[in-house]
């Protein structure tokens, strides 16, 4: 059973807007509602082939107009939704699995991709590795990039993430609410 007396937690119901004038797409608030919010033991697993952040539920009153193309900001960060699920004891209530993440600003190279060009995105780790050619040594870091699902990324482009450009390898878009791209950065050594 819930008690309405441990939802102190104030969220922001996030939702991804386009503005035209800017040709950015950014994330604005929607409204806001209570929340209890429990630390999970284990990683929340925001992407399919990226590595997990330690998640955290939260206990929300039914909200028929919340969906995992959300987010939630809570105490300053960004919480990518990744799970709704009712409270089965409890009619009336849902608990919603997410993950506190960070938000990189990223730019898709415009001569592609000319409309939105600038989005907010999720940027996780997948692997690093180190190659030794000819004459000189060349790190290798590979990365996914989790953007909202209106952010599409042809394979072969570049996008930049912070400033740092990646080249787009491999698109993972078949989810229904969001889209992951296998990036590479190579530096010398």
């Amino acid at each position: 059973m819930v008690d309405v007396g441990t939802m102190r937690e104030r969220l922001n119901v996030l939702e991804l807007v386009y503005d035209k004038d800017a040709d950015a797409y950014r994330w604005r608030e929607k409204r806001r509602v209570w929340a209890g919010v429990e630390q999970d033991d284990r990683n929340n697993l925001f992407s399919s082939v990226g590595i997990g952040v330690r998640g955290v539920t939260f206990t929300i009153r039914c909200d028929p107009a919340l969906d995992l193309h959300n987010a939630y900001s809570w105490n300053g960060r960004h919480c990518f939704l990744t799970r709704i699920r009712p409270d089965t004891p409890t009619r009336g209530f849902w608990m919603v699995s997410a993950a506190p993440v960070t938000v990189r600003s990223c730019r898709k190279d415009a001569d592609r991709t000319p409309a939105g060009s600038t989005f907010p995105a999720v940027l996780t780790e997948k692997y690093v590795g180190h190659e030794q050619p000819d004459l000189h040594a060349e790190t290798v870091t590979d990365y996914v990039l989790v953007t909202p699902k209106e952010i599409e990324l042809a394979p072969g482009s570049w996008v930049t993430v912070d400033g740092a450009y990646y080249r787009v390898l491999v698109p993972h878009v078949l989810d229904e609410f969001k889209n992951e791209f296998e990036i590479r950065r190579k530096e010398d050594c």
